[in-house]
């Protein structure tokens, strides 16, 4: 018997992948055993004229179309039909031509489902691919690598979550979404790939995208996002109503902005959707040149988010209370993270535009591979269990050069490496390398999907 290693180079398009040619090639029946098989059960599955017909032009022309149709079996009976016949055969009998689709929950179940479901498929290609840049899209390529590499996801679009054959939306962003996580896992080249559906769809759902010229790769993240739960069959546009479709549940939260007025103590707490936290690095800068945050202490992750956190002082005439009858009084502003999403997009905002001019702010922040985002939630209580607020990073970001000419490039996770993807060209890097870049856009993972903060 052929073992799988002996077999690995001959022609996946003679055999279809490894494993198959293991039967095929041995000395022996097997092969024309296979072969005699295939041929009785297509011609099993091909349409037969009734005895009272008679042949004909015309019916040899629709038997040959018909040939060409897909055949699905029954799961109940094992009866095979067309997709028009099965509709029929379903509505006759009750009887199931698939499984039903999965919904999503924060549930024990979900985790072992996504953590058995996730890994590529055994006779899909293995690795990683780069993304070749159509003219200044590196910031789509980014975010797309970041998509690709992310393990939720991953279950969702190879597991058939978003069906473009039975789509009916007119340039799908979703369709194009799932098409690229088909190529990527699924083509025989190992050289990268273009992602022009995606563009194409794009600049047709946008007209400020549209063209060769620079785009901002956090506001393409809030686009693509919006545009993939557009997509999902059933999906509320109004956020406040509570969506449950998969990528509201994978990329939205819940922000809680709470202002209590200084004078009486009325509280007036709004919230509202979030899919990223834009954290102001300015501020942190500030604090490490006015000495307030240590001469050597680099701006940190924890850092920003604390300072996002932090009560704000707000003057009078910014705020009206309706305890002091609707008069303007001083208060104190608070923001907490009431619902924290499965995918936490983190900008750390670089670039501070004022009347008279507009900088990026260069140098690396500090961020970790692993955080806990339990002291910047709504239930910072210590007997609460930790582990459900556990983020590990997936991806980094990093913008190059100034504002109107940079240039981006990303770090994703590929199981326990660590992979830069600038564009087409792929390089294995360290955890190490990871830390130091300075980063624009961080990505985290929630750790486990059972028992997820509500």
């Amino acid at each position: 018997m052929a073992s799988v290693a002996s077999v690995s180079l001959l022609s996946e398009a003679e055999f279809g992948c490894e494993h198959l040619a293991t039967q095929l090639t041995p000395a022996g029946t097997t092969a024309d055993q296979f072969k005699s098989a295939f041929i009785k059960t297509h011609n099993a599955l091909s349409p037969r004229p009734k005895p009272t017909e008679l042949p004909s032009k015309q019916s040899a022309s629709v038997r040959a179309s018909a040939l060409l149709r897909p055949k699905y079996t029954c799961l109940t009976c094992a009866e095979m039909c067309t997709d028009v016949g099965r509709k029929a055969h379903a509505q006759q009998t009750g009887h199931s031509f698939f499984a039903q689709k999965r919904r999503f929950s924060e549930s024990s179940a979900d985790e072992l489902y996504v953590r058995s479901n996730a890994n590529k498929r055994t006779c899909a290609k293995q690795g990683v691919r780069g993304l070749f840049n159509l003219g200044q899209t590196c910031y789509l390529n980014v975010i797309l690598q970041t998509l690709l590499h992310d393990p939720i996801l991953n279950t969702y679009f190879l597991g058939n979550g978003h069906q473009p054959h039975d789509c009916t939306v007119s340039d799908c962003v979703g369709c194009a979404v799932a098409e690229a996580f088909a190529d990527f896992n699924s083509s025989d080249k190992a050289e990268g790939f273009a992602a022009l559906s995606l563009l194409m769809a794009s600049w047709r759902a946008s007209s400020s995208l549209a063209g060769y010229h620079q785009q901002d790769a956090h506001e393409y993240y809030q686009f693509l996002v919006d545009k993939l739960h557009a997509s999902t069959d059933g999906h509320q546009e109004d956020h406040e109503k509570g969506c449950s479709c998969f990528f509201h549940k994978t990329f939205y939260g819940k922000l809680r902005s709470s202002v209590t007025c200084d004078k009486c103590g009325n509280v007036t707490r709004t919230e509202d959707p979030m899919v990223d936290l834009s954290l102001d690095v300015q501020v942190q800068a500030k604090k490490r040149a006015m000495g307030r945050a240590g001469p050597s202490c680099l701006p940190t992750l924890s850092g920003c988010l604390e300072s996002f956190t932090s009560p704000e002082k707000l003057m009078a005439g910014v705020y009206n209370c309706s305890g002091c009858g609707d008069t303007p009084q001083k208060a104190t502003k608070q923001l907490r993270i009431k619902k924290l999403p499965a995918i936490l997009c983190m900008q750390l905002k670089r670039y501070e535009h004022t009347f008279s001019v507009s900088e990026k702010l260069e140098g690396r922040i500090d961020f970790p591979l692993s955080i806990n985002m339990l002291p910047y939630t709504t239930n910072p209580q210590p007997r609460v269990d930790k582990s459900r607020y556990m983020y590990d990073l997936l991806s980094a970001v990093v913008h190059k050069g100034k504002l109107d000419a940079g240039h981006y490039l990303v770090y994703c996770r590929q199981g326990d490496q660590w992979m830069c993807f600038n564009d087409d060209q792929v390089t294995p890097v360290s955890e190490a390398d990871v830390l130091k870049a300075d980063a624009y856009l961080l990505f985290y993972n929630i750790r486990s999907l059972a028992g997820a903060p509500q």
